[in-house]
């Protein structure tokens, strides 16, 4: 099938070109804050400027003129002409959202089980990550039992963020195990500062020749000018210097992730709802394309806390607009409201629109086959096409069967209980999560014991530690 074509833009070539100057002037004049003696001393050896005291490092433009014409001819992240299909990844939350009590409460160990039972049955969530961070375990260690877990018992195992280098040690054995490359989100913390205990793994992870992703997420009047204009600025400040860092320590280049938000100014709450997530994802697309890397950003969110029509017309738009601006990804999906919390049916929710929308992405085909005229002349006026042979044969490719979606008459719904999109996505969640407390590990055993060997080390660790 052929795809939609992508051809919406926010951003004259004057207009990128300020941006890009800006942000050029804001490295060099401004720099960054790197609190790590080694990877400042990196920077200078690669003529940057830098001050060991303040931890401060300066990107002289010819210098980052130069990274960024590497970045452009060698980058293997390129963007597209054609809309993509899109994916839902989980973003590990703090809290839980119930359906049943409508309240919020801290997450369990229990509830990563759970969601591993519900992600097997979501073919639009590739990966499993852990839905929210235990509290139920020491928080030192809440990420290697959250891996733990979902290595052990998920056929599409993903992860959740590092939350400290303490565990990040024991995430690296884990891997080792598996077989696997380490992988890390160097975050910055806007405007323009990494935090010291980020580099720190970073730069760690990037010597057992592991991966670094990039998502910077400046905030519109907080942390970054209130204009769209000055927040992509700092933005594109942030995402430049993160990929020389990422560059000088691992000879990789990220794509060009750009988490920008606003913030709603009665609330003064980030938003991930508002027309400006459109907005900054078109803007995001244009500035990937001319570095000659993918983009992506924050959009397909709400800032709606209860699966409604808010929410559905914000992550609809936002991430519509997105695609059509050659986006090839969205924001991480399960949350409700501004990382409020996760919840199984707004995931549930997600996964069913994704589905909707890669539908429209994949367009549909024109050959003599799919038109049928010799079936159209033979049926002639007044027929119909229910019975042919033609209807069964391309019926499932040309409509979208949905069994979440509603599309009963009224006489139906409300024999069926009058029942909302929440209502069917909370059946949903149950039935297929019945018996997760009792999953056997997918997992050879010699792995999980291994697995359970560094679990407990790592316990008696953060044991140790608390006690002194």
């Amino acid at each position: 099938m052929k795809r939609i074509k992508t051809s919406i833009e926010v951003l004259s070539q004057d207009e990128l070109m300020l941006i890009h100057n800006a942000a050029l002037k804001t490295l060099d004049r401004v720099g960054m804050r790197v609190p790590n003696d080694e990877v400042l001393q990196m920077c200078a050896d690669l003529g940057c400027k830098i001050d060991l005291e303040t931890k401060q490092v300066k990107f002289p433009t010819a210098v980052m003129e130069q990274f960024i014409d590497g970045m452009r001819a060698e980058s293997t992240m390129k963007p597209s002409e054609n809309a993509q299909e899109l994916r839902g990844w989980i973003s590990t939350q703090v809290s839980l959202v119930d359906y049943v009590s409508g309240t919020r409460r801290y997450g369990l160990r229990d509830d990563n089980f759970k969601n591993i039972k519900l992600v097997e049955k979501l073919k639009n969530i590739p990966a499993c990550n852990a839905a929210v961070v235990p509290s139920d375990v020491p928080y030192e260690i809440a990420d290697v039992v959250s891996i733990v877990d979902i290595q052990k018992y998920s056929t599409k195992p993903g992860g959740t963020y590092i939350l400290t280098p303490f565990g990040a040690k024991y995430v690296s054995e884990i891997n080792k195990v598996l077989g696997l490359r380490d992988s890390y989100l160097f975050e910055t913390i806007s405007p323009l500062t990494f935090k010291q205990d980020t580099v720190e793994m970073a730069l760690a992870f990037a010597k057992n020749g592991g991966g670094l992703g990039i998502a910077p997420m400046a905030m519109s009047s907080a942390t970054a000018p209130v204009t769209i204009s000055g927040t992509l600025v700092i933005e594109t400040a942030e995402v430049l210097g993160s990929c020389f860092l990422v560059h000088m320590m691992t000879g990789e280049y990220p794509g060009f992730s750009a988490s920008c938000h606003s913030i709603d100014p009665r609330t003064m709450l980030c938003s991930f709802g508002s027309p400006n997530q459109a907005l900054f994802g078109v803007a995001v697309s244009q500035l990937g394309k001319f570095y000659g890397i993918q983009g992506g950003t924050n959009t397909g969110l709400t800032d709606a806390l209860v699966p409604d029509f808010q929410g559905g017309l914000e992550k609809g738009l936002t991430a519509a607009f997105n695609s059509m601006g050659g986006m090839h990804s969205i924001g991480c999906q399960g949350i409700v409201g501004a990382d409020q919390g996760f919840s199984y049916e707004q995931l549930v929710i997600d996964n069913e629109w994704i589905d909707y929308y890669n539908y429209i992405v994949r367009g549909f085909d024109v050959t003599e086959d799919h038109i049928g005229y010799d079936m159209i002349e033979e049926v002639g006026i007044g027929g119909n096409f229910l019975g042919e042979e033609h209807t069964v044969e391309y019926l499932r490719e040309s409509y979208w069967i949905s069994n979440l979606f509603n599309r009963d008459d009224w006489v139906n719904w409300t024999a069926k209980g009058s029942k909302s999109i929440y209502d069917r996505a909370h059946e949903f969640v149950e039935e297929v999560t019945a018996g997760y407390r009792e999953m056997e590990p997918v997992l050879e055993a010699g792995k999980c014991e291994e697995l359970d060997r560094i679990v407990q080390e790592a316990f008696r660790e953060a044991e140790s530690k608390a006690s002194r």
